[in-house]
């Protein structure tokens, strides 16, 4: 009984609050007596105007004013153009006002002249986010969402980019764009970029000179040799060429009271060197040496002068850039003799010829370079070839070639490591090892050559060549050792550029 009395209570209250609210709704609208439409075509042709001192405003049309029920036109007003309505200056509903002085944001110059979509663009990798050190929320796999403190829950800290960063975000998402569906249009990877510290200013060390001669110009000598100073060779071939003639002499009388024998050694070499690179992503170097060495030996009655070294040499290689300091290379290595050389002294038993041998050996691989120091190069495929010509005379098992055949063919593996390291301004320390396996034998060359430099004209050349080759076939059952050649000698040198 007390639950009806109740709900009938709310009832007759429900009734009485909206009968009063309704009359006051009647009353305010009755008491409109224009209705202010507002015209959108206007206020949006005053958004897009040049001037924005004097705004197109609404259209006021008046109407009845005894009651907003009242729904029939006024034809009167309707035949008015609009240019004879009368304009507002405001709108009472919405008031809407356009800016006028508008602060420009100042940006950085140099931000935008350096923009990287406006030379060839460089790839830098992709972005690496992972991070080792997780640990498991379980109440953010409980919510499904992280869990927030009050403060952070209450208060919502607004983030206000400046004109810099907003650049920066636009080039980042368009960058991450170009690699997603245009990866093409890279032209450069981060790692193929010159490094910047070859091109960093740094301060030169050097001795203060404190002999300083002063020279009169009108003390002229016309035999004083003028120093020849060469330009630097600009484009992507670069060439350079050595001759050195260098010689050791003894001489003792017959009647010396000591005894001895006298002899003389000559030793000429010619090399050559032609490069080319173009900085990007081909590199090619050519070089050329051809060295002849004569000595004479007391007690050799056959031969005056006898040859210490001959050889001819041309090797190639041709290298396309892999990625960083590695390329994939292709190499040509080929060598041969012009004069005879005998086994010693007043023997008749030759062992090289005009043109016998004559080696050749191409490999395949990948080529690691540090500067213009160290090259190694690992050619997992390689050809040899050696022919002699002069097989009457000379033994082909000293080269591996069976009795009967003049040429030996066969494909293994080879190795080379070269190193050119200038230990000062006068000492260039040259080393170039070669190994060769055809899976059974090996074939391993090592020279060392020291030139140092006493003047412009005169050097001083130290070598030394270990040799290992156990590819000769001995006929007496004996095996193979290891081979030494060293030579000292000090002579003329000219460099040409």
């Amino acid at each position: 009984m007390k639950f009806k009395l109740l709900v009938t209570f709310g009832c007759i209250l429900f009734v009485i609050k909206v009968t009063a609210n309704t009359p006051n709704q009647q009353l305010e609208l009755s008491n409109i007596s224009t209705t202010e439409i507002i015209n959108t075509d206007s206020l949006i042709q005053s958004v897009f105007s040049k001037s924005n001192s004097n705004p197109t405003p609404k259209i006021e049309i008046p109407v009845k004013s005894d009651s907003i029920k009242e729904n029939k036109p006024n034809n009167a007003l309707l035949k008015k153009t609009s240019d004879e309505l009368s304009v507002s200056t405001y709108d009472t509903v919405a008031p809407f006002y356009m800016p006028i002085n508008i602060t420009p944001v100042k940006v950085d110059s140099f931000l935008l002249l350096g923009n990287p979509f406006f030379i060839e663009l460089v790839f830098k990798g992709l972005p690496f986010k992972f991070n080792w050190e997780t640990s498991t929320d379980y109440r953010t796999l409980y919510y499904g969402s992280k869990a927030k403190t009050l403060s952070e829950g209450a208060f919502k800290t607004i983030n206000k980019e400046n004109a810099d960063q907003i650049i920066m975000d636009l080039r980042r998402d368009a960058r991450e764009q170009i690699t997603r569906k245009a990866a093409y249009l890279y032209v450069f990877t981060f790692d193929q970029l010159p490094d910047p510290e070859a091109n960093r200013n740094h301060y030169i060390e050097n001795k203060f000179n404190r002999k300083i001669h002063f020279v009169n110009d009108n003390d002229f000598n016309p035999y004083r040799r003028k120093l020849i100073v060469h330009g630097e060779q600009l484009g992507p071939w670069q060439h350079k060429a050595n001759a050195m003639a260098q010689f050791s002499q003894n001489y003792v009388s017959p009647n010396w009271y000591q005894g001895g024998n006298s002899n003389l050694s000559v030793l000429g070499i010619l090399s050559g060197q032609l490069t080319y690179d173009n900085k990007k992503y081909i590199q090619w170097e050519n070089y050329a040496e051809w060295r002849m060495g004569f000595n004479t030996v007391a007690g050799d009655s056959l031969r005056m002068l006898s040859t210490n070294d001959d050889i001819f040499k041309i090797n190639s290689k041709l290298g396309i850039k892999a990625g960083g300091n590695f390329f994939y290379s292709g190499s040509v290595d080929f060598s041969t003799q012009f004069f005879n050389s005998y086994n010693g002294i007043n023997s008749t038993v030759m062992k090289t010829s005009f043109l016998t041998p004559v080696r050749l050996n191409i490999g395949v691989g990948l080529d690691y370079k540090y500067k213009k120091i160290f090259s190694m190069m690992l050619a997992p495929i390689s050809y040899k070839y050696i022919f002699v010509s002069n097989y009457l005379n000379v033994n082909p098992n000293l080269f591996g070639i069976k009795t009967g055949d003049t040429y030996l063919s066969e494909v293994g593996s080879s190795f080379k490591a070269i190193l050119c390291y200038p230990l000062s301004k006068e000492i260039q320390l040259n080393s170039n090892l070669s190994f060769y396996t055809n899976y059974q034998k090996i074939e391993v060359d090592w020279e060392m050559v020291c030139n140092m430099t006493i003047n412009r004209f005169m050097s001083t050349r130290i070598s030394f060549n270990p040799r290992y080759d156990n590819t000769v076939i001995e006929t007496d059952g004996s095996k193979a050792r290891m081979q030494f050649k060293q030579l000292l000698s000090v002579g003329f040198s000219h460099k040409f550029y």
